[in-house]
């Protein structure tokens, strides 16, 4: 999961603006399963991408950092489910952090 950590490194400043823009993340029904097992035995992981953003932007800014850390939690939802998610869960699940990864 380093990848993910190098990758919330490097989330450009127009991150933010989309982040703004985006107004809920929901997980889909049939994956809170998935988003359980990532809060209960990868916990630690999760918080080291958390904290990768929390160095990267002002911790401070709760009205947009809450969309990164969703945006985390469903990105380690894929990497943890990568060999069992049909290829159209992973790519949803991967979305929203690609989108800010990428924005500009």
């Amino acid at each position: 999961m380093a990848d993910l950590i190098d990758e919330a490194r490097r989330m450009p400043d127009a991150a933010i603006r989309f982040a703004q823009g985006v107004s809920m993340v929901r997980t889909p029904d049939h994956l809170v399963p998935l988003r359980t097992l990532v809060r209960e035995r990868h916990a630690a992981t999760l918080g080291a991408v958390h904290t990768a953003l929390y160095e990267r932007f002002d911790r401070t800014r709760d009205d947009y950092l809450n969309v990164f850390r969703a945006a985390a939690e469903i990105a380690v939802m894929e990497q943890v489910g990568a060999f069992t998610l049909p290829v159209a869960d992973r790519r949803l699940l991967r979305e929203l952090w690609e989108a800010l990864l990428h924005a500009r």
